[in-house]
């Protein structure tokens, strides 16, 4: 139908321009943000600028429903002040199906939200982390997303997999001798950091003897150990600039970290948190477009500007915010169900959309 693509290029236009603002604006919030970081060890303002454009799409994710909320109401409220709403009303359009025809863009954005809070964000984001922590640690190597090597001594450690809570998985440790030839080699399936030391566990050990690797005569014993301490592996201070938040992590990390936790009878609720917010925000894009509808639907030539509906369009976007992460955070800390304070807010806004809609006649 020539009217569901009129509507659907017109708000994705609106979408497109609402994006760029608010890109722009936090673009240069982060980037100052990480100033202060400047100067430490390699780190300088070229890589603060390229770890603030590869933390973009996660913040185009946090913005999602901000952003479609603000894009409908230029795009909408710009066809409702040319009375263009008006004319579809006359010619028979009722008000739920121009909703519909919206809600179908809406849909078309919130899947494209959900591909990219699942396929983009974690690895973009973890190779912002990347970025950040090879500049600012001298003696880090890092390649890969999670894939780390570090040097303590005469130790050489490569670390596959790096978990929250301080925890490692698919550790090496490559050990040199005083002629620099390789003299042994460990591997341990995770570590964990408690009480200043590393725990290891599921553990192989190949030590290498003879006259050395260099020419060409070695001699090598393997061992297994169930668990084994160690006081130094690589510096606890590197998870904070290395170690991916439950929000930068994909849903299906959040559901297997989360079972994890569960079956090791240890505190799941962020992350259960996290989880569902992710799969309630592409539902919370559409709920940002519902309550578009009862402005646009009000708008007429006389009810004053642009500048007066991004205003409004900006307070119930960061109130929504405010009110999402306060009922978030709260149900955290009064044990409320992970899934019912993730989706309280999505469901007021879909409740008070709904009713003022059903108003307008």
């Amino acid at each position: 139908m020539v009217l569901d693509r009129y509507i659907f290029k017109t708000v994705i236009v609106g979408v497109l321009v609402a994006t760029l603002i608010m890109l722009i604006m936090f673009v240069f919030i982060d980037f100052v943000s990480q100033l202060k970081a400047v100067g430490t060890g390699n780190y300088d303002a070229i890589h603060a600028f390229l770890f603030v454009m590869l933390k973009l799409p996660q913040r185009l994710y946090e913005l999602s429903p901000s952003i479609l909320l603000l894009g409908s109401i230029i795009s909408l409220g710009s066809l409702a002040a040319n009375s263009e709403i008006i004319v579809m009303r006359a010619a028979g359009i009722s008000i739920g199906k121009i909703t519909a025809m919206v809600l179908k863009t809406g849909l078309f954005v919130a899947i494209l939200v959900a591909i990219l809070g699942e396929y983009v964000v974690p690895h973009t984001t973890a190779m912002a982390k990347v970025l950040r922590a090879e500049a600012i640690n001298k003696k880090l190597i890092v390649g890969g997303f999670n894939d780390i090597w570090a040097r303590n001594e005469n130790r050489y450690i490569n670390v596959k997999h790096i978990l929250p809570d301080h925890q490692l998985q698919q550790i090496s440790i490559y050990r040199l001798d005083k002629q620099h030839h390789l003299s042994a080699i460990t591997f341990a399936k995770k570590a964990v950091y408690k009480n200043n030391r590393w725990l290891l566990s599921g553990l192989k050990r190949t030590t290498i003897s003879g006259v050395g690797v260099p020419n060409g005569i070695v001699e090598t014993k393997t061992s297994f150990k169930k668990e084994l301490l160690m006081p130094r592996l690589i510096l606890p201070d590197l998870f904070s600039v290395l170690e991916l938040e439950p929000q930068d992590m994909s849903i299906h990390e959040l559901y297997t970290y989360a079972g994890y936790l569960e079956s090791n009878k240890l505190d799941a609720d962020d992350y259960k948190l996290a989880f569902w917010i992710k799969i309630f925000t592409p539902l919370t894009c559409l709920a940002m477009l519902l309550i578009a509808m009862p402005l646009v639907f009000t708008t007429t030539p006389r009810s004053g500007g642009a500048g007066q509906r991004i205003v409004l369009a900006v307070i119930i976007g960061v109130g929504f915010y405010v009110i999402s992460r306060t009922t978030n955070y709260l149900g955290l800390a009064t044990g409320v169900a992970p899934v019912i304070s993730a989706s309280a807010p999505l469901i007021l806004v879909m409740v008070i959309s709904l009713l003022f809609l059903s108003r307008i006649r």
